[in-house]
């Protein structure tokens, strides 16, 4: 299932990728989140760098899809970015695996500078290997995904202001 989420912050590239790279600001978001636990590595600097977060959270799904999966669910997400470019774009691979589960997701991050402003913009492949089912979990987990950056998006509104 493809998935695309954008959001804009009234900061340049530079400001975003510092605030993504902010321990801090991925804790708190974790938290926003509603993660039960986390853990935040980030090597990072001018050149790219890595961020994993690993959190649980509680499998806010329907009924019949939480006796596959359980009451909780442990999500590990790497971001691999690389060095800025021209005007400060930069952008990163993306992997989110769902421990345990046969969900994955894979794809981009960006940063794209827009006048005085960034888009930023998450796009993707989420895949659940499940016969019969997948489809249905894919568009549980979509939600799910796309509840968590825009939570993200609030947080990092309040940072950058």
């Amino acid at each position: 299932m493809k998935f695309l989420e954008q959001h804009q912050y009234d900061a340049a590239p530079a400001d975003v990728w510092a605030m993504l790279c902010d321990r801090t600001f991925r804790e708190d978001v974790c938290r926003a989140t509603g993660a039960r636990q986390w853990e935040v590595e980030i090597h990072a600097d001018a050149g790219g760098g890595t961020v994993t977060v690993t959190r649980v959270i509680a499998a806010n799904v329907s009924d019949a899809i939480k006796k596959l999966v359980g009451e909780t669910v442990t999500i590990a997400q790497t971001e691999q970015w690389g060095a800025a470019v021209e005007g400060g774009a930069r952008s990163a691979d993306m992997h989110l695996d769902v421990e345990g589960q046969p969900a994955t997701m894979t794809g981009t991050h960006s940063l794209v500078p827009q006048g005085a402003s960034t888009l930023f913009e998450v796009a993707g492949n989420l895949k659940v290997s499940i016969p019969l089912l997948g489809g249905r979990i894919e568009k549980e987990i979509a939600k799910a995904v796309s509840a968590g950056l825009n939570e993200e998006h609030t947080l990092g509104v309040r940072y950058l202001s």
